[in-house]
């Protein structure tokens, strides 16, 4: 995509205007991204083709939830190469993002491109999250880390009183959802199914508790 279809697409399909300060933020996110991969695997190599389609787009899907412009404090659990805590940190300057995960090669390149972006409202916490003291998060996310029950089980205690989880899911949400049910029958999940631009069908869904 070029910078006009992505433009377009973010304002056409989660209804978000991309400056140009973002997009030239986001572009040397990408430019720095792919020279860190090259020596330590944060991805794939074969999605680094598609990274702004797969992976930016991917992590901006929360803004196809109403509620996520409300969120003031967003807890990334297994932020793994900063998705979706980095560019949501770096498309959202007046929301705080706590980047979290447990791999030391995974927290250096969210140090280093914190630093590099000077992306002041993106904190970094290195530890297994459920040792971690309780954050009182708005805003739980999680991103291709575990199953919904098992990643809401560990990370729970970070919500404040009126606090979402909310975790992307793919092929398995029914399944994933039918046993989170069994063991939090009376928590809400709420469904929002979306599509990637890709040449494939790739059909994503947010669940939000």
């Amino acid at each position: 995509m070029n910078k006009e279809e992505k433009i377009d697409f973010l304002k056409n399909e989660f209804n978000f205007i991309l400056n140009d300060e973002t997009f030239n933020k986001l572009n040397s996110w990408q430019e720095f991204f792919i020279e860190y991969n090259s020596t330590t695997n944060l991805m794939c190599k074969n999605d680094i083709g598609v990274l702004f389609e797969k992976h930016v787009i991917d992590s901006l899907a929360v803004l196809k939830w109403d509620g996520f412009k409300n969120k003031k404090m967003i807890l990334d659990v297994g932020t793994g190469g900063g998705f979706p805590s980095v560019i949501l940190a770096i498309c959202f300057p007046e929301k705080t993002v706590i980047a979290n995960d447990s791999r030391i090669k995974k927290i250096n390149f969210i140090k280093e491109i914190k630093q590099k972006l000077n992306l002041d409202n993106l904190k970094i916490i290195y530890s297994r999250i459920e040792e971690t003291e309780p954050l009182n998060a708005d805003l739980i996310v999680s991103r291709a880390v575990g199953k919904m029950a098992e990643v809401f089980e560990l990370s729970k205690k970070h919500l404040n009183k009126n606090g979402n989880f909310l975790i992307y899911k793919a092929k398995t949400v029914q399944e994933e959802i039918s046993d989170f049910k069994k063991k939090y029958p009376s928590f809400e999940c709420n469904v929002i199914d979306y599509k990637l631009p890709l040449k494939e069908n790739f059909e994503r869904n947010l669940v939000i508790v």
